[in-house]
């Protein structure tokens, strides 16, 4: 009998993150089509490091936006490939368009802070929009954007993007990150609610009001933050001010990673702040979500169990419908992207103990995350 109440929990825990997906499910938080009143200009600000596969790509996008007045730079943070020589090229062809050769960065800051910082001391918009240069973008994307930040009147609008994934080792990965937060956030309540605890941004793609920017200077506030999305997000809410996170679909996309062992690496940097930064908490989540059906199997009745593996499954199963994933798929999936996630945890934990993470060249202590 104690082992049934010590395990009942797990059933609860299950049952309520299957309503926050529901919840989400239902609610489609997706950015709608639609156009600005007026044309104010918006400066798009790309950090690149070493993105010669990717950085065409954007500014292909960019170039084809049905939205004319913005300005387009692109911040080349010490690289060591053709990065610059392919922003130069643009920007011959497109006066918009123009390469900020960048220099070393001061210490006290992460790079990727401190290339976005020194955009915005170049940006002339009334509104900024960071984008990640490994993000694609269609021709609404900009205009609808600026749309729904005026008329929500927001301080932030960030979104997540759709997730290309071209590998086995993508596939078992970049899921797991979409599974944590759409499980445990009701992604409306970002702008709905003003507690911190429902804040969520992501750093690929940020558009800020550039009059308040300028006034709380979000990159520079944070500079020394591994997470600086996740913290910008709560500075905004600790200040009062409003803010959205949304899903993408197919108007703006990204490849985050090419293979498994990127994408370990890359979450390690941050998944213990999907957790409030607390690691006990990510620890806990980690082991029961991974293994917490064995006890609900020995110790929990029958009808629950059923209970228990319906909310896992069909959790998993509208998660994989709200990112344009096969939902078959994602369920074979799960016991693969559970190991997977442990494996994020406990290389986030070795960062925490002391041992650095190399990052696009860079290193990654625990005093970042």
């Amino acid at each position: 009998m104690i082992a049934f109440y010590l395990t009942l929990p797990l059933v609860l825990v299950a049952v309520i993150r299957l309503l926050v997906v529901l919840f989400n499910f239902l609610s489609k938080p997706y950015l709608p089509v639609s156009s600005p009143k007026v044309s104010p200009m918006v400066s798009v600000l790309v950090p690149a490091r070493n993105e010669e596969a990717n950085i065409a790509n954007l500014l292909n996008g960019l170039q084809l936006q049905e939205y004319s007045n913005m300005e387009i730079l692109v911040y080349n943070d010490e690289s060591t490939d053709s990065t610059a020589a392919i922003v130069d090229e643009f920007a011959n062809a497109d006066s918009r368009i123009r390469l900020i050769n960048g220099d070393s960065k001061p210490e006290g800051w992460m790079g990727k802070n401190y290339a976005c910082h020194r955009l915005s001391e170049q940006a002339r918009g009334d509104y900024f929009l960071f984008l990640d240069a490994d993000v694609a973008v269609k021709p609404s994307f900009v205009g609808s954007s600026l749309a729904y930040l005026e008329s929500k009147r927001l301080t932030l609008l960030s979104m997540f993007p759709h997730q290309q994934m071209g590998t086995w080792g993508e596939r078992v990965t970049v899921p797991v990150m979409q599974w944590v937060l759409l499980s445990l956030l009701p992604l409306r309540f970002v702008m709905w609610s003003k507690r911190r605890s429902l804040a969520a941004a992501n750093g690929q793609v940020m558009l800020f009001d550039a009059h308040l920017y300028k006034q709380y200077q979000w990159h520079q506030q944070f500079k020394d933050s591994a997470a600086e999305d996740i913290a910008i997000s709560r500075g905004i809410k600790r200040a009062r001010l409003r803010m959205a996170t949304l899903l993408g679909s197919d108007d703006v996309s990204c490849r985050m990673y090419h293979s498994y062992t990127d994408a370990v690496t890359g979450f390690a940097k941050n998944v213990c702040q999907y957790f409030g930064g607390n690691r006990m908490v990510m620890a806990v989540f980690a082991l029961l979500s991974t293994f917490g059906f064995i006890p609900v199997l020995y110790f929990v009745p029958f009808p629950l169990v059923f209970v228990y593996l319906f909310a896992k499954i069909f959790s998993r199963m509208l998660v994989a419908y709200l990112t344009f994933q096969k939902p078959l798929v994602s369920v074979l999936l799960q016991p693969v992207q559970q190991l997977a996630f442990l494996q994020m945890v406990w290389q986030s934990l070795k960062l925490h103990s002391g041992k650095e993470l190399i990052w696009k060249g860079r290193a990654y202590s625990k005093e970042s995350l």
